[in-house]
């Protein structure tokens, strides 16, 4: 019997990374440009759809909260920003105290020195109907107001049309978003490599790189043991469920990118659809934890 390989979504994400790379050296200039074309238009349908993921989401994740939805919103955006200010800080500290010893005004001035990007052969003009912002407040008004209108006169109708079209957006992320994220981040980087940024930049800063990982490692550690303590679970086997959304994450370099993914990897820990549904979306636009240790570090 032949062995099977599953090629799970961290797999292909990986896969789609060293195919980026080893096209943006060796493949022709138009071939690649097909291939960043690609990336481009898959990139402007998923920005169509975040709004949209947004407020089917949120929207029915507060809804479906019997009681207290507004304190859990405030509570969920209480510790989001306690965590984002407490990685950012703890990142400046260790920036701070590390980087002077390999970092001089010589590296600076070589990463200035940055070549062209590929363009795309065309760029779909697909404008989102919301902005992410705009989704976020629509989500909170529309939840917070029809899960009210249900504990007051017990009216569904609302609530069950909203149902339905989250069912149609869960529907479009598994059969349309999920699987295109690979050709997004195998497009981005075969777009940093032919402009010599992959290998560049590594090769001068790969030392505040490694110190960005490690600092993302630690904090995600901290936070999946305080959950898997909470929640009585292994929180190495949370981690792990969680690969596929830190690839999405570092691949795409957008939480908003990320949230299809990390809604597959909450469900394989087993969040409940209300809780996954209600604080991934709100999360991705205000959890900034992430991105808080990446920047306060590169500015650094």
């Amino acid at each position: 019997m032949g062995v099977k390989i599953k090629f799970g979504l961290a797999l292909r994400l990986v896969i789609a990374i060293v195919f980026g790379v080893v096209m943006g050296l060796v493949m022709p200039v138009w071939f690649n440009r097909t291939v960043v074309t690609l990336s481009q238009l898959v990139s402007s349908f998923l920005m169509f759809v975040i709004p949209l993921m947004i407020v089917a989401f949120v929207t029915l994740g507060i809804a479906d909260i019997s009681g207290g939805a507004g304190i859990l919103l405030l509570m969920t955006a209480g510790m989001a920003y306690f965590s984002s200010l407490i990685s950012g800080t703890a990142a400046f500290l260790t920036a701070d105290t590390l980087f002077p010893s390999f970092i001089g005004a010589k590296t600076l001035s070589a990463v200035d020195a940055e070549k062209g990007m590929l363009e795309p052969f065309f760029k779909l003009p697909l404008p989102p109907i919301l902005s992410v912002t705009g989704a976020v407040a629509l989500s909170f008004i529309l939840g917070l107001c029809i899960s009210a209108q249900r504990k007051k006169n017990n009216n569904n109708t609302l609530y069950n049309g909203l149902k339905e079209f989250s069912d149609i957006i869960n529907s479009v992320l598994h059969t349309a978003v999920i699987p295109l994220l690979p050709v997004l981040i195998c497009g981005t980087f075969v777009n940093m490599t032919v402009s010599g940024q992959t290998f560049e930049i590594l090769n001068l800063l790969w030392k505040v790189f490694l110190t960005v990982i490690i600092l993302h490692l630690l904090f995600l550690l901290i936070l999946f043991c305080i959950a898997g303590a909470i929640s009585k679970k292994n929180p190495f086997i949370l981690l792990k469920n969680q690969i596929p959304g830190y690839i999405s994450a570092v691949g795409t370099q957008s939480s908003a990118a990320t949230i299809p993914v990390n809604l597959k990897c909450a469900e394989a820990d087993g969040v409940s659809p209300e809780i996954r549904n209600f604080v991934i979306p709100l999360c991705a636009n205000i959890h900034m934890a992430g991105s808080m240790i990446t920047i306060t570090s590169c500015v650094t």
